[in-house]
């Protein structure tokens, strides 16, 4: 059963309540990539995310990958 503190926190979930949570944004991926597919990109559409990925990067001190996906 999962118990929640005073402040809740995903970091601080009992393991089985963690476990829970993973199966579900799993599931929740799989529903959603059935329903999207790589979005065809224009050269400056592509080089917009690209400058946003830098940028994001630069801001966190860490490698951030954007993807762009578009419906079916």
């Amino acid at each position: 059963m999962c118990h929640r503190s005073s402040k809740p926190s995903a970091m601080d979930l009992p393991p089985s309540c963690k476990a829970a949570a993973d199966r579900m944004e799993h599931a929740l991926r799989e529903e959603d990539l059935a329903s999207y597919k790589a979005a065809q990109l224009t050269a400056s559409a592509a080089d917009t995310l690209s400058d946003a990925e830098q940028q994001l990067s630069r801001e966190l001190g860490r490698d951030i990958v954007l993807v762009a996906y578009e419906s079916r």
